[in-house]
């Protein structure tokens, strides 16, 4: 995934309730991505394109872009297939545990 990881102070004493912190943080932005983009990262899903006959079924990888203004050439990969989010028809969760 390409987010932004925040910044660990390595010379600060290590705390628990620190790690606890950042791992909601990332959650939390994880969480933000899927709604504003419509997509599920890091869950076993089944997705549909536009223009193919079956689905596929797997984990959804955001691919690191240059440009991150452009939304909507996002780029995603789900096993060794890549494909913008443009082209996604529909995305339905698989697994039902809650990641964490």
């Amino acid at each position: 995934m390409n987010f932004d990881q925040g910044e660990l102070d390595f010379s600060a004493t290590a705390s628990e309730e620190g790690h606890r912190k950042w791992v909601r943080e990332m959650e939390e932005k994880k969480r933000a991505f899927e709604l504003r983009h419509g997509v599920i990262i890091g869950r076993r899903v089944r997705v549909q394109l536009s223009g193919e006959l079956k689905p596929m079924d797997g984990m959804i990888h955001l691919i690191p872009q240059k440009d991150p203004s452009a939304a909507t050439k996002l780029r995603l990969a789900m096993g060794g297939r890549e494909f913008l989010i443009g082209e996604v028809e529909s995305i339905i969760l698989l697994d039902d545990a809650v990641p964490g």
